[in-house]
């Protein structure tokens, strides 16, 4: 599910959202959110990280 290249992707997307004053708590959740995004799959959650990467990054949720 993850290599380099989507670890660099999500440690961007972690960047980009500390500069907006988020902070996303669970690494784990990131490296989640930033596959689905980079594969533009639809995430079926039930946990408030995801609802900045929903706002800002594009990350589709169901």
């Amino acid at each position: 599910m993850t290599g380099p290249d989507l670890a660099i992707q999500a440690a961007q997307f972690y960047r980009q959202l500390r500069a907006k004053g988020i902070t996303i708590r669970s690494s784990i959740d990131l490296i989640i959110g930033t596959y689905c995004i980079v594969n533009d799959h639809e995430l079926l959650q039930r946990d408030r990280d995801f609802a900045p990467m929903q706002r800002f990054l594009g990350l589709r949720l169901v």
